[in-house]
């Protein structure tokens, strides 16, 4: 019997994807209302710092105002030299490119460019100062709005993922042990990607602030629980692998010492990753009456 173990995937645009488009609509409206000349800026500021989590908005937002500022400061420069010429926009891109890289913040990279191009390319309504200082502030009335929105309309929270990616591994060692016990073959690929995945969002998690984070407590319990299911892993595959057409030629006693082994560390790291009775007994209840 298999044990489904994910969800269905949707194939329709995913929160982050909508709160873009939302960021997008804020900015060109905003634009337009206040009657500034590059909504083009605003948009893709707004785009650029919406970012897979909390943490990593914080960072593109302050990436993306460093490096903006940095952008039409360097072509405001450039520009006083000669405007729009074609030989130093290539050199300010060099520039403003190494030092982004220099300031570890390469993921800007793209709003600086854009921000030098502007002032260099596109002429303003007034002096060049003035252009210069109009690009920046509508950069950063982009990364605003950007980072305001993916921050007030439901935002990630790691814990949920945590608890998902937990659930799912459960129920994959549920049903590999199912398939152990029956002799079948087992869902190993699926358990080192469900390893894999939980690993990357507790790592998520600790690399975030701690003012976003949510219940530490409840984090390190279940990262206390992640190297049973390694452990219970590498047991199924040597399960697996004695049971392996190229085994055959152990002698059958030997062969089955070693499963009846190997399959008791099964069972026994099995009761420390999947959930006591009551604890089933409470999720059939809570499941029902939903």
């Amino acid at each position: 019997m298999k044990i489904p173990t994910a969800r269905i995937r949707h194939w329709g645009p995913g929160l982050r994807v909508i709160k873009t488009g939302m960021a997008v609509t804020v900015c060109v409206c905003i634009s337009h209302a206040a009657q500034l000349g590059h909504p083009l800026l605003t948009a893709l500021a707004a785009a650029t710092v919406m970012g897979k989590t909390i943490d990593d908005s914080l960072r593109l937002a302050r990436d993306g105002a460093v490096t903006s500022l940095l952008g039409a400061m360097l072509g405001l420069l450039l520009s006083l030299w000669t405007y729009g010429n074609a030989a130093l926009c290539g050199i300010g891109v060099i520039a403003v490119l190494y030092l982004c890289v220099l300031l570890r913040m390469g993921s800007s990279v793209l709003l600086a460019e854009t921000v030098l191009l502007f002032v260099m390319l596109i002429p303003g309504r007034g002096p060049l100062w003035l252009n210069a200082a109009l690009c920046a502030a509508e950069t950063l009335l982009g990364i605003a709005v950007g980072l305001a929105i993916n921050l007030v309309i439901l935002p990630h929270h790691a814990v949920e993922e945590i608890r998902e990616n937990f659930n799912v591994l459960r129920a994959l060692t549920a049903q590999a042990l199912h398939a152990a016990r029956a002799e079948s073959p087992a869902p190993l690929q699926e358990l080192e990607s469900g390893i894999e995945k939980l690993s990357a969002s507790i790592r998520a998690y600790v690399s975030q602030r701690k003012f976003l984070r949510g219940s530490d407590e409840e984090v390190f319990r279940l990262s206390c629980i992640l190297p049973y299911f390694k452990e219970f892993t590498q047991e199924l595959n040597s399960v697996q692998s004695l049971r392996a057409p190229e085994n055959a030629r152990l002698p059958e006693e030997d062969r089955t010492v070693l499963q009846r082994y190997h399959m008791s560390r099964l069972e026994s790291l099995a009761l420390q990753c999947l959930p006591a009775k009551e604890e089933r007994r409470e999720e059939k209840c809570r499941t029902a009456e939903k």
